[in-house]
Order: C-alpha cells, then structure tokens, then sequence
C-alpha cells in the first residue's frame, strides 16, 4: 500500500496510508491530514486514490502545490516523487505487499499401538482402555460414561449403545473363553451330525440288503 511520509515541518516523520478514496490535507485540523505550518494553506490539497493511482489536485492554496519542484493544479504522483505543500515536503513510497502466511498447524502426535492396544473410537491420539461387547468399540477412559451405584459400585457404559465395558484384557479373555466355547460346540456337533449320518448309512445298507434278500428267496421259489 503508497504511503506519503512527511520529510520536514511541524509534522515530520509523519506517514500517511493512501487508502481508497478522498484525502484532505490542510493547516485547519478538519481535514483528514492535518499538517500544522503556516506555509500550508487551511485546505491546501486534496489526494484521489483510486485504483492504484494517486491524483493530486490543488485547492487554490496561498503558497502552492508542487510535484518534484514543478506547479501543478492537479496532476498524477507517482512512488519516488516529492509533494511539496508550501515549504513542506512530502514523498510518495510504495510500500512492498505484505503476504500474510498463516501458520502451519503441527501434526498431532499419533497413539503407536502397544502390543496390539487399538485406539480410542473417538480419540485417534488415545490408547484404548475399555471395550463394548456389543457394538466391539473400543474406548479410553474419557469417553465412558461412568454410573456411580448404591454401595460404591460403579459402571462403565458404552457411550454408543450403553452397554456396560469391559477392560480391555477382560474383553478379550471373554472373546477368547467364547470363542473356544463356540469352537468346542462346534465339534460336539460335528461329531453328533457325523454318528448320525452314518447311522443312517448303516440303516440304509441293512435295509437294501434285507430287501435283496427277499427278492432272492422269492425267486428261488
């Protein structure tokens, strides 16, 4: 963004913003630069911004206005060049663009599994302590819903389905008990299926061979 920064008179090292629009620069405080001089007329100037050019245009003031030492009514100021208000100099600088990089974010420290711990349903970053038999989410301790009972006992429940968790380990001695349960079931049954069929084979073959026996009795008669 063009700044004017006042070299000399009662308001040197004073920087003005060129923001779009209408600027007023006079002795009489009203205006929208105030440069306090007797060489500066009460509305000495005034400065267009409009974009990206600057337009200077004299208000009939006493001593006049002056761009790199020449007269004007109203003429262009360009960055480098000097405004002269009576005896009160004032150059144009084109300030370099400011690019307002916002900070990048640091990655989250990622949970590393021990020995096979999964992570938190809801928090990627937490180790999972808890577990639902139901729904099989897995949860750290912030996430359960504890339920204090009568007697001190209390309960962790399942912030999804409500069912009431089990520690981890605990969760997986059960999967565990239940899964050679089932595994020991399944065998019985296979067992059980396979007697019977073969029984039923044997009742088969003994029924054929009953029935050929007859038919050979009969035709021998």
């Amino acid at each position: 963004m063009p700044q004017l920064h006042v070299k000399s008179g009662g308001r040197a090292a004073q920087r003005i913003e060129l923001l779009a629009g209408v600027i007023r620069i006079g002795r009489v405080p009203t205006n929208d630069c105030w440069i306090d001089d007797p060489t500066v007329s009460g509305r000495h100037c005034e400065i267009t911004v409009q974009e990206g050019t600057v337009l200077v245009r004299d208000l009939g003031s006493t001593n006049g206005t002056f761009i790199d030492g020449e007269p004007i009514n109203q003429a262009m100021l360009l960055p480098g060049q000097t405004l002269r208000l009576g005896t009160v100099e004032i150059t144009m600088e084109d300030l370099p663009a400011r690019v307002a990089i916002p900070p990048v974010a640091s990655p989250q420290p990622v949970a590393v599994p021990v020995e096979g711990v999964p992570g938190c349903y809801n928090h990627s970053t937490s180790h999972a302590t808890m577990a639902c038999p139901q729904c099989g989410k897995t949860f750290c301790e912030l996430c359960v819903h504890q339920v204090r009972r009568l007697g001190g006992m209390s309960l962790k429940l399942c912030p999804v389905c409500g069912v009431q968790c089990r520690a981890i380990e605990q969760f997986k001695v059960e999967q565990k008990r239940r899964s050679l349960i089932s595994s020991w079931i399944g065998k019985i049954t296979a067992r059980v299926t396979g007697r019977s069929t073969r029984a039923n084979e044997v009742s088969q073959e003994s029924t054929e061979n009953n029935q050929g026996n007859k038919e050979t009795t009969t035709n021998r008669t």
